[in-house]
């Protein structure tokens, strides 16, 4: 009778507490949303994502967002293509092949950089990445969308390093003894056996880190460049979303176009972000079929 009363009471609270942090989640669409509506309703949504040209005080007001879009994917696809071979290596290393006293060391140190502030590794990537960036390519400013993604690269490795760590050793390792029994090689087992099987936890923690370095802020401000150019490469300056509104938040006028515009631009963000946690639970779910 007890055992059934906190169940019941456990049973309750994981429903209150889902029921909040979904209203907590649907107020902030419906705030920014609602903020941003009078600009979509009187520009039009193929406008705004399709344009590139960005100046919400000119007469009329110009507001498009596909350079911020496109300098927002360069900065944070060419983080993950950093980020994912060394994370992916690192985690199975981790895992399969460093000792446990080692093991445990290195990812207490990896879990310690995740709470870096953001504005300390942009200090960072603004005193040696950019410097080294201008005497390489011969540059007079190393502001770049790569010295950003270099920098974002640093702070998603621990989270796919933790993902593909956590992958590898939810693997019952009965997988790993009937491929030892078998006569195989480790890595074999590894790249045959293992690896397949957490493949949909490991694709999980790519994501949920592309999501990480869509969203930041600090870091690709003091690095991107900030300028409003469509960014043809990955060495272009450019200024992704997060940079967009951080720099023009505080002198947007309240109700002004340029106001609406940067909820705008918060709203086309959250939206790239949450399609990635929606991904993340598809194939979740998935795996679990």
């Amino acid at each position: 009778m007890i055992h059934d009363r906190k169940d019941k009471l456990l049973q309750t609270c994981g429903v209150v507490s889902t029921l909040f942090t979904v209203t907590i989640l649907l107020s902030i669409y419906a705030f920014i949303a609602g903020e941003s509506l009078p600009i979509w309703r009187d520009e039009g949504i193929l406008s705004i994502l399709l344009s590139n040209d960005w100046q919400p005080l000119s007469n009329p007001p110009q507001v498009g967002f596909l350079t911020m879009v496109v300098s927002t994917l360069w900065s944070a696809l060419g983080a993950m293509l950093i980020a994912t071979p060394f994370g992916i290596f690192c985690g199975v290393f981790l895992s399969e092949y460093a000792p446990a006293w080692l093991s445990s060391i290195l990812r207490a140190v990896l879990y310690m950089l995740t709470g870096v502030p953001s504005v300390v590794y942009g200090f960072l990537g603004a005193s040696m990445i950019v410097p080294w960036y201008e005497k390489v390519i011969g540059l007079s400013s190393g502001e770049s969308l790569f010295c950003a993604s270099l920098i974002l690269s640093i702070m998603v490795i621990p989270y796919i390093v933790s993902g593909t760590y956590g992958a590898f050793q939810s693997i019952s390792s009965e997988y790993r003894e009937a491929g030892y029994g078998l006569g195989v090689s480790k890595e074999y087992i590894l790249m045959k056996i293992v690896a397949p099987l957490a493949c949909r936890n490991m694709i999980s923690a790519v994501t949920l880190a592309f999501g990480r370095a869509a969203g930041e802020t600090m870091a690709v401000l003091m690095l991107a460049g900030n300028t409003l150019t469509m960014p043809l490469s990955w060495f272009s300056k450019g200024e992704p979303l997060s940079a967009l509104i951080a720099l023009e938040i505080g002198t947007a006028e309240v109700g002004g176009r340029q106001y609406q515009g940067l909820f705008a631009a918060g709203l086309i963000l959250l939206l790239i972000v949450s399609s990635i946690n929606f991904f993340i639970c598809y194939h979740s779910s998935r795996g679990k079929v």
